[in-house]
């Protein structure tokens, strides 16, 4: 099958697999991708033959899956937990690699004990994004989720260099004790100061380009795309480890980012992450659909040899299954048993360890970075000869990857049970706002600096007292969207009639009447555009007026006006619309809303109307004021946003509360444009 042809099905089958994830929620969304890839290999006309690179697996999906993660790390809960964290990431790597290495150079003395090794530093490594997956079907503690998390970013990086160790081994045929423990040494510390080295280097660049005001958003992004490809590639030209490289550096800059506020950098921050979102869900998707893909083709081709028979090949995979998370086990539960809570400074109950251990180990699946490191393998070695068994030792890689998978994604909800019983209960609901309106407090909080504190502490002061509505309210009464819908319809019949008679100028009217009907659209959860069509309709004349004006305006055939006095006079007549469309309801016995939600609506709108009254004696000052206190509100529902995508992600909040969370926070963020650009 062609090249082309081929990248396109990897992407059909990754596209198809967000939707089927959401389908068919119990299953993770890893054993979904590696299903589609079977479906391709054994559905498709032609034969699908993939052969790549060794040094491409590495390169393409190990360095820029390693930097996201690195750059995403819970830091604070990886230093909480770090001596727990380096023993799986280091120790348990290490054990696995011995144990499997031996066992398997025990039972088929035809593979070399080097090459035995190197499959089991392969599957040291346990798969973050299987892991992030596996949230959604189970409830997993939050020292336990640090834990699989901080693991999961440091053994990717142990295992890849152990694993070049014992391919080395293999290909050279000869193993020092004392120059490998040197050459390891200086491949890993190397790696580490090249690589703060490099983050230091890139850091200065994209500062120098900011300070000459070349910066936008598209440089940004593929420059930080371009990063853990060019830091690999001069790690390994420099022969020292590219994957301990790109992980420093990943660490270093994300600790820059994070200290970087304003709104350049706030918009840049939900452009950057959108776009890694993407690129780490089809670098992994693409994988898992390859795991997939190779199944058939590598177990056909191992079933018809005449080396091993298929009851010992299946014995072998379940077997080192069976040996992966025994050892996995005792190694979590001797390091549990060991360590203290970080929050208590106390040992745990014996029970909650076991069952914690439990947890950790069947949470830790193997996936993307073990058949990325596998896939590694050489084809040849220095003499010339074929790498020893490395069909098999594929084979071997991918049975364990499925086994694991499987064992996690059945197993894992019975060891830890997701709560989701009461998820879209008005209570349960209102926690998880109130939980991630507290995590936007926290990063707001680290985002301080002496320049911004004032604006930081107003807008902390707005969450808190969502939060406290929140808590007096479990229940959200959904006649208050029904009053907010019926005084846009108030102020867009107001503004219409205005532009009709020429008082309001026609495009700043038509701006700010497209803003009330997105407004609509997010307070009623649907496309409101139709009515916004309607109502233009029965204006026409001055939907023509408008449009006519806007194009003599494009090519400079009208006479110049202030825009902002434009838009404060037609936000002006919203406001005055609204306080007389509500003073009637407060005046109607009859009316359909409690006088309660209508007078403190009214007090809402005679503010805004007060304040752009008051702006224009001092026009410049309250420009900047409202200008800086908007970017810092803008960054918060920008964190806000993620950390509902997040609580999403991690199964803590259902998808039609999070559509409907996303939706008010696009409110919040049209209500803001519209302020600023009164401004």
């Amino acid at each position: 099958m062609a090249t082309f042809e081929l990248i396109l099905l990897l992407f059909a089958a990754v596209l198809l697999s967000a939707v089927l994830e959401q389908i068919i929620p119990k299953v993770s969304l890893p054993l979904i991708q590696a299903g589609l890839g079977v479906a391709l290999a054994v559905f498709t006309t032609q034969p699908i033959s993939i052969s790549f690179n060794p040094e491409f697996f590495l390169l393409v999906f190990i360095a820029p899956l390693l930097f996201h993660d690195a750059k995403h790390a819970d830091k604070l809960g990886m230093w909480r937990n770090k001596s727990y964290i380096l023993c799986l990431a280091i120790g348990l790597v290490i054990a696995i690699m011995l144990i499997v290495g031996f066992a398997l150079n025990f039972i088929l003395p035809s593979i070399p004990i080097a090459a035995a090794f190197a499959l089991g530093a392969a599957l040291g490594p346990t798969d973050a994004v299987a892991v992030l997956a596996l949230k959604k079907v189970a409830h997993v503690q939050r020292r336990e989720s640090a834990l699989l998390a901080g693991e999961c970013l440091l053994n990717d990086a142990s295992g890849v260099v152990a694993f070049q160790f014992a391919i080395a081994a293999a290909v050279t045929g000869t193993f020092t004790v004392l120059k490998s423990g040197l050459f390891f040494l200086l491949s890993f510390f190397g790696g580490i100061i090249l690589g703060l080295l490099l983050a230091y280097i890139a850091h200065i660049i994209s500062e120098r380009v900011n300070t000459l005001g070349l910066d936008t958003n598209t440089f940004h992004v593929l420059f930080d795309i371009m990063l853990p490809f060019i830091i690999f590639l001069v790690a390994e030209l420099l022969h020292v480890s590219g994957v301990i490289a790109v992980v420093a550096a990943g660490l270093l800059l994300s600790v820059w980012e994070e200290r970087a506020i304003g709104p350049s950098k706030a918009r840049l921050s939900i452009v950057s992450s959108n776009v890694w979102g993407v690129l780490q869900f089809a670098l992994n998707g693409i994988v898992f659909v390859l795991l997939g893909l190779m199944l058939p083709q590598g177990t056909m081709s191992i079933i018809k040899s005449e080396a091993i028979s298929n009851g010992v090949l299946l014995a072998l995979v379940l077997g080192l299954t069976v040996v992966v998370v025994i050892v996995r086990f005792a190694w979590v539960f001797v390091s549990d048993r060991l360590s203290r809570d970080p929050d208590t400074g106390e040992l745990d109950t014996p029970v909650n360890r076991l069952r914690s251990a439990l947890i950790t180990t069947i949470g830790g699946p193997k996936g993307a970075v073990t058949l990325s490191i596998i896939m590694s393998t050489p084809f040849t070695t220095d003499a010339g000869t074929a790498f020893p068994e490395r069909s098999l030792l594929i084979f071997l890689a991918s049975g364990v990857i499925v086994c694991t998978l499987l064992l996690a994604n059945f197993l894992l909800p019975i060891l830890a049970p997701a709560q989701k019983d009461n998820m879209e209960s008005p209570e349960a609901e209102a926690l998880a706002m109130r939980e991630i309106l507290r995590r936007v407090i926290h990063r707001l909080a680290d985002s301080r600096t002496k320049e911004n504190t004032r604006q930081i502490r107003t807008v902390i002061r707005s969450y808190n007292e969502r939060i406290e509505r929140l808590e007096d309210e479990a229940k959200i009464d959904s006649s208050v969207d029904e009053l907010r819908v019926a005084v846009i319809r108030a102020q867009e019949d107001k503004i219409f009639e205005l532009i009709d008679v020429g008082e309001l100028d026609d495009i700043e009217g038509y701006n700010y009447l497209r803003r009330l009907a997105r407004a609509a659209q997010y307070i009623q959860h649907k496309n409101d555009n139709l009515a916004f069509l309607f109502a233009s309709i029965r204006h026409s004349s001055t939907s023509l007026r408008a449009l006519r004006r806007w194009f003599r305006k494009q090519a400079g055939k009208l006479p110049l006006y202030d825009d902002a006095l434009e838009r404060i006079k037609v936000q002006q007549a919203s406001d005055l619309a609204a306080i007389d469309y509500l003073k009637t309801l407060m005046n109607d016995s009859d009316s359909p809303f409690p006088s309660d939600q209508v007078t403190e609506m009214l007090f809402s709108f005679q503010t805004s109307y007060r304040q752009s009254k008051g702006a224009r004696p001092s026009f410049t000052s309250y420009a900047r004021t409202v200008d800086e206190l908007g970017e810092i509100q803008r960054m918060a529902y920008n964190y806000e946003l993620e950390e509902i995508r997040l609580a999403y992600s991690a199964g803590e909040i259902s998808r039609k509360l999070a559509n409907r969370m996303r939706d008010n926070v696009y409110l919040m963020l049209v209500e803001l444009d519209t302020d600023m650009e009164l401004a």
